[in-house]
């Protein structure tokens, strides 16, 4: 549970200032797009779009990729690029330099792809949250409205339960005080 929150709360930035230019798309079990394209120019500096350790830097069909684990269970893919600035198993913080982008497939661009337990997200959702308060990074219900700073208007002589716990209106029982002096009355009169 710890660590499907710890998941949400990755926040994730563009590897590259370029705007997304194919959306995330996945079909069948290998049809489709798994990750978001972001357009660039081959030679630009792909910065990293989340702190964590590097599990993979290499060659996946022929695109050169780098993996990053922000948190256990969450795998970031960054590829298509045309140099790799980073080695397995370093450390890397938001923002630093992973490689730079090449042109897959004819066409400059830089790949984001997310996995979590091995399964691919998009990764959109995990962008956009590291401005925002902790519920929103966690992807929790909005957060609660404040209390009132004044308390509503109470009459304390209303009987506020449901009447199915309310006694009947001539069964009610009367409890009279003892009183003492020479006006006492005996409480069953």
């Amino acid at each position: 549970m710890l660590i499907t929150f710890a998941i949400a709360a990755v926040c994730l930035s563009p590897p590259v200032p370029g705007p997304v230019v194919a959306p995330y798309a996945p079909v069948g079990a290998y049809g489709g797009h798994w990750g978001v394209d972001f357009a660039s120019s081959p030679g630009d500096y792909v910065r990293s779009p989340a702190s964590g350790r590097v599990t993979f830097a290499g060659s996946v069909a022929g695109m050169q990729t780098v993996t990053i684990e922000p948190v256990a269970g969450l795998k970031v893919s960054v590829s298509y690029l045309s140099r790799i600035d980073v080695k397995v198993g370093s450390h890397v913080v938001r923002g630093d330099s992973l490689g730079l982008a090449g042109a897959p497939h004819g066409r400059p661009g830089v790949h984001l792809s997310t996995r979590v337990a091995g399964d691919y997200v998009d990764p959109v959702s995990h962008m956009g949250c590291h401005a925002t308060d902790i519920t929103r990074a966690l992807r929790l219900v909005t957060p609660p409205r404040p209390y009132p700073r004044t308390r509503a208007n109470r009459n304390s002589g209303r009987d506020l339960r449901p009447d199915s716990h309310r006694p009947p209106p001539h069964g009610r029982v009367r409890v009279a005080t003892a009183r003492v002096g020479p006006r006492a009355r005996h409480p069953c009169r």
